[in-house]
């Protein structure tokens, strides 16, 4: 029978946090004891936030271990959770309460019955959120009111840790009663050059090694140039450049230029390939909007990616949308925005688009948007020229078909079967929107 080989879990980096590896660096050492102590003395949530890959996750680990003997511990990742049902799973499953085949309500009660049952004996639930900046403002709001469980004592402690987005949210008027709440801040950040040796000699020495003699001089001051002394990237460098030494087959001592090549292996990423944006006509009475280059913004965004107040007044930083926030679940199968566009223009004829000479025999444009384009395209009708002063002239006729309404002619081009050239439409995604909680109509 054939056994499955794993790689051996001693090696000293690792992409993935482990708690027996935890280093105590200032930042994290220093969130680390505030955390702690802020659980066991009820001094309300407590808030971290720092860059991708500087230790939030291992911090989490560290805390829930220190912790779980004296409380029960729920590690929540909020990415993963989106529903106020999901989110009570999550703390049943993490405390080993049951949680298949009840509804939402019976949940939560659940959750409450065990809170209380843990103040009763001198403890509580210990609520650490891993990504939440992630977590929706509604299921924020719930951790919120699970802190105020009326016992004798503060039984329901909450730590969120997530990125500086996670703080701008607490700054915004609909979480201003969980951002008064908060009893503890910590920041973490990049190891420092003195830090990033600390970490790496720590990292050999929790397997048994010895850094000066895997690794020559000037390794680590290789290692801290390419990852700016961040712990994920420090491990995902290290760790390849142990493992192009390995392939060598001759024992030696990796150099600054083994770590050089690691990283830019790292960094090596697809080259992306040039779009060539077809180009304008020149006849066109007006020019198209946009270039070859889509922009995107906050749904309340203007031109300049900017918070537009004018079309929300009385929106905030924390969330575009200011009305009640709505879960879509659909149970079938089915597009469920089919019946906004019931009624709407039927496809008569698909094209693909590349220039304006793939225009030939389609000079008919019937539609009103399309007049000055049609005049344009009249010119190219079965290799015919025009001038193109006169092409400009509202005298210019069209087809009989172009006041009739007759679809034969339109030209229909669809922006998804070539590279967009076009501006996105922000005021499109507020109609549709609008339209899906009016119930379709």
């Amino acid at each position: 029978m054939h056994q499955r080989r794993r790689h051996p879990s001693n090696r000293p980096f690792l992409a993935a946090p482990r708690t027996d590896f935890y280093h105590p660096a200032r930042l994290i050492d220093a969130a680390l004891q505030g955390l702690e102590r802020g659980v066991r003395r009820a001094e309300g949530v407590g808030l971290v936030v720092g860059p991708p890959g500087t230790g939030k996750s291992l911090l989490l680990l560290r805390v829930a271990e220190d912790l779980r003997d004296d409380f029960d511990v729920a590690l929540l990742c909020g990415a993963r959770i989106c529903t106020r049902r999901a989110l009570w799973q999550a703390i049943l499953a993490e405390i080993g309460e049951p949680y298949r085949g009840i509804d939402e309500g019976e949940l939560r009660i659940s959750v409450v019955e065990r809170v209380r049952g843990l103040a009763a004996t001198g403890s509580g639930l210990v609520l650490l959120v891993d990504e939440a900046h992630t977590m929706p403002i509604r299921l924020l709001e719930e951790l919120r009111l699970l802190t105020t469980i009326p016992t004798p004592l503060p039984a329901v402690h909450l730590v969120l840790a997530g990125s500086i987005d996670l703080e701008e949210r607490l700054a915004g008027h609909r979480l201003e009663s969980l951002a008064q709440r908060i009893g503890g801040r910590f920041s973490l950040e990049a190891l420092d050059h003195a830090e990033t040796c600390g970490y790496l000699r720590a990292q050999m020495r929790a397997t048994a090694r010895d850094w000066d003699m895997a690794f020559a001089p000037g390794c680590d001051d290789a290692v801290f140039t390419a990852t700016d002394g961040v712990p994920r990237l420090v491990n995902q460098v290290c760790d390849l450049t142990l493992l192009r030494v390995a392939a060598d087959g001759r024992p030696r001592a990796a150099t600054p230029a083994d770590v050089e090549a690691a990283w830019a292996e790292i960094q090596r990423l697809p080259v992306p390939q040039p779009r060539r944006a077809p180009p304008p006509p020149a006849a066109v009475s007006s020019p198209p909007v946009g270039g070859a280059v889509i922009e995107f913004g906050e749904l309340d965004a203007g031109e300049d990616g900017s918070p537009d107040t004018s079309r929300a007044p009385s929106a905030g930083l924390d969330d575009p949308w200011c009305g009640p926030d709505v879960e879509f679940v659909f149970e079938q199968e089915a597009d469920p925005f089919a019946g906004c566009f019931a009624g709407d223009e039927a496809l008569v004829e698909r094209l693909l688009v590349r220039g304006p000479e793939d225009f030939t025999g389609h000079g008919r444009v019937t539609s009103d948007e399309g007049v000055s384009l049609g005049r344009y395209l009249a010119g190219h009708d079965h290799g015919r020229s025009v001038d193109p002063a006169a092409a400009g002239n509202e005298s210019v006729p069209l087809a009989p078909e172009a006041s009739g309404g007759d679809d034969r002619d339109m030209v229909v081009i669809e922006e998804d079967l070539i590279p967009a050239t076009s501006a996105v439409r922000v005021g499109g995604y507020r109609d549709l929107f609008a339209r899906l909680r009016r119930g379709g109509a």
